[in-house]
């Protein structure tokens, strides 16, 4: 019987390797050694064990008994070991990798990006690609591993998860009285959306000063118009030059939902990007003020859902 003793995955392996080549030379070919450094670590392993592992018959070294009862599980324990070893080397390449992430504008810079920071600290090696969205990113032809949406998924071929609620409310840029404001609003493609439906309700008869599909053109226009207009709170409230126009019940709420592609979404670079952004909402929704840091301005640069 063995003695019981430290071996390395090294030992095994060398165990193995002698078993299968029938000398130390062969042996040490294969593990990359000579076969001076092969005995030498045999003759270790066999000292620590206090038991002959090899004899010598017709010139190949042959397992003795004590060997030969043990050499099953030595196999398995070898295999084991270079298959650990393989799956590191395959999470070590993929933590390496490139991930696309598309989304509104909003989401990527006023959410994503302040939250970058602990995640390249946490993981260097990955890079990420950020895709504002003028429409939905298609899977099928692969332009994002993942992508955040205002709208439940309809017929994509992806793996969805809702993340939570985007509340909206009117603002206005600046102090002052609010009647006679004018409004800026979306594209009238984009008129069927929540947000909008709001402003409607709120500001009826309001002079519609611009139209854009993009929200960053939208604030900075209310800004110079002194203008209203419909903002998510994750924006607005941490956005000093505006402030809110309406009261507390005068919000109209999208849906948030993350998309996978469905062939990466096992990958360990694209579960580490996914594990990031849900965390990096559910810090952001549990703020109060509508999740928004203080003094983040408006800077995305797309609104499209």
């Amino acid at each position: 019987m063995l003695h019981e003793c430290r071996m390395t995955w090294d030992d095994l392996e060398l165990l193995r390797r002698i078993v299968d080549a029938g000398t130390l030379t062969q042996a040490g070919k294969v593990l990359g050694v000579d076969q001076t450094t092969a005995a030498r670590r045999l003759a270790r392993v066999e000292r620590q064990l206090g038991v002959t592992l090899f004899d010598r018959i017709d010139g190949r070294l042959v397992a003795t008994p004590a060997l030969a009862a043990a050499i099953d599980h030595l196999t398995v324990m070898a295999d084991a070991a270079r298959q650990s070893e393989a799956a590191l080397r395959h999470t070590k390449a993929e933590l390496d990798g490139r991930v696309r992430v598309s989304s509104i504008g909003f989401v990527l810079t006023g959410v994503l990006a302040p939250a970058l920071g602990a995640f390249h600290a946490a993981h260097p090696r990955i890079t990420l690609d950020f895709v504002a969205e003028t429409r939905n990113a298609s899977f099928e032809r692969r332009e994002a591993d993942i992508s955040l949406r205002l709208a439940r998924p309809v017929g994509d071929q992806a793996i969805a998860k809702r993340l939570g609620a985007v509340r909206f409310r009117l603002y206005r840029a600046g102090a002052g009285a609010t009647a006679g404001r004018p409004v800026v609003r979306y594209d009238d493609d984009l008129a069927h959306v929540a947000e909008m439906q709001a402003l409607d309700r709120l500001r009826p008869r309001a002079l519609v000063a611009l139209r854009s599909g993009r929200l960053d053109v939208l604030a900075e226009a209310a800004v110079a118009l002194g203008a209203e207009l419909m903002l998510p709170e994750l924006v607005g409230d941490g956005d000093a030059r505006f402030l809110r126009a309406s009261d507390e019940e005068a919000t109209a709420e999208r849906e948030l939902f993350l998309l996978v592609h469905p062939d990466r979404r096992r990958t360990v670079s694209v579960a580490a990007v996914v594990q990031w952004i849900e965390a990096t909402f559910r810090e952001r929704f549990a703020r109060p003020n509508g999740g928004a840091p203080p003094g983040r301005g408006v800077t995305s640069p797309a609104c499209r859902s």
